[in-house]
């Protein structure tokens, strides 16, 4: 099925493997195309996780965009949280975060993962694929999540319509899309939206060594600051984090 969504063109799907890969296949499309699917087989996160994507029961969406500037482009993964956490603002959900650098949490609990993927036609055409995954309608999550997903159904005890919140939630990405464009600042907001920005003790699980200590905000390229327990400061950058734990070791 193919919708109209000005500036969106949105390829919808009964199933794929996955909505990146999909939207792969048509790279040479025009900005804003999108894939959506109403599940998902092979779905993933960050670092090749796998992306519970039960049919109907959530919003699987894959974004094109064709930055014209490789400037800041960085910012775009913590763009599209920043976006995915005001639509559920929106809809007067509380408990809404943002944890470092692009999963959406409610009460502590995610609701939402985003794996921003770049590819390269030709060095002056870089494509940018943004996928999104919210849940919205799943009661229930395997044991492996059940104390670490929600979503929305779980947390209003209301069905939700995928459509609607797909519309809602393109209006907030075209939204921070322009302003990314223009220069505006992407990090002030993602600051303002996350509790892990500032003052939170963390530790970074990197790959070859973890680095334990208080969140002192943002780079302006969207590293996370990080000040030791010996007043050192470190800068970590998603790529490098296997995963972020509060200090009494629980996994976030």
């Amino acid at each position: 099925m193919l919708i109209h969504r000005p500036p969106f063109i949105i390829h919808q799907f009964s199933s794929v493997s996955s909505t990146n890969d999909r939207l792969k296949e048509m790279v040479d499309a025009p900005e804003f195309t999108c894939v959506i699917a109403d599940q998902q087989t092979e779905g993933r996160g960050r670092r090749a996780h796998q992306w519970y994507s039960t049919p109907g029961e959530g919003l699987y969406l894959s974004i094109l965009l064709r930055p014209k500037s490789l400037s800041r482009i960085s910012l775009l993964s913590l763009m599209s949280a920043i976006a995915v956490a005001e639509t559920l603002l929106e809809r007067g959900i509380a408990g809404v975060d943002i944890k470092w650098p692009n999963d959406v949490l409610v009460n502590q609990r995610k609701i939402s993962g985003i794996l921003a993927e770049g590819m390269s036609i030709a060095p002056a055409a870089l494509r940018l694929i943004v996928g999104i995954g919210v849940n919205l309608n799943h009661r229930s999550f395997p044991d492996s999540l059940a104390g670490i997903a929600t979503s929305l159904a779980l947390e209003t005890g209301m069905t939700i319509s995928v459509d609607c919140y797909r519309d809602q939630l393109l209006e907030r990405i075209e939204h921070w899309y322009r302003r990314w464009e223009s220069g505006a600042s992407i990090i002030d907001r993602w600051q303002e939206l996350s509790s892990y920005a500032r003052g939170k003790k963390i530790i970074a699980q990197l790959d070859e060594q973890a680095i334990e200590g208080e969140t002192a905000g943002l780079t302006e390229t969207g590293g996370l600051r990080v000040i030791t327990g010996t007043g050192e400061l470190k800068i970590i950058f998603s790529r490098e984090v296997i995963c972020l734990r509060n200090d009494a070791g629980k996994v976030e």
